[in-house]
């Protein structure tokens, strides 16, 4: 078994004179690269849904039933979920840093992400299937803008580690950018549950 390692720089914390820290680091890389392939299927089966939607409806576009009134449990659901994931990733980031919390947040972050885009596709799909005009209200508007911030704020945590200049700006912007999202993905699935309970009422 290897000694104890810093979560942080993957150099072992306690050793001896004339050991090597070098199979700490190979541990620790092993176990990420580990990690990062079970995010794969983890992201296959999130992905599912929205890689699954047929290219053509099999009556043509305009019919509520075959759009609105099928797929929107799946967005629904799709979304929910990764808001879940996105708001579990920051409380872990914010409240929980054990010494694998990164790895957490990262693994939450992720599949959150996939989750909303996967979500987005879904919620355009059965917009345009049921013949209905795409972002006409605030609800699909304010949907489009959290799956760009949630781009972005991936993008600026996987950076956070990489840059060499700049990076408490980096830092910065991301934990904001992802405060932001989160509530701004709270308001979107409200109004999304309004929007539905008009709908579905026709």
């Amino acid at each position: 078994m290897y000694p104890p390692m810093s979560p942080l720089t993957g150099i072992c914390m306690t050793k001896t004179a004339g050991t090597s820290p070098a199979p700490c680091r190979i541990y620790k890389k092993t176990r990420w690269l580990l990690s990062r392939l079970l995010i794969v299927p983890a992201l296959a089966a999130i992905c599912c849904p929205a890689l699954a939607l047929p290219l053509t409806a099999p009556h043509g576009a305009g019919y509520f039933d075959q759009g609105i009134g099928v797929y929107w449990p799946y967005h629904a659901t799709l979304m929910i979920t990764g808001f879940i994931l996105l708001f579990a990733g920051f409380m872990v980031a914010r409240y929980h840093k054990t010494k694998d919390w990164y790895k957490t947040h990262t693994i939450l972050q992720v599949c959150g992400g996939a989750c909303i885009l996967a979500g987005i596709t879904v919620g355009v799909y059965m917009v345009t299937l049921s013949g209905l005009p795409s972002f006409r209200n605030i609800h699909e508007i304010f949907g489009i803008v959290t799956g760009i911030l949630v781009i972005i704020a991936l993008l600026l945590g996987y950076s956070v580690r990489r840059v060499h200049t700049a990076k408490t700006v980096v830092r910065t912007s991301h934990r904001w950018l992802g405060r932001i999202t989160i509530a701004l993905m709270a308001v979107t699935i409200v109004l999304g549950i309004f929007f539905l309970s008009l709908i579905l009422r026709r």
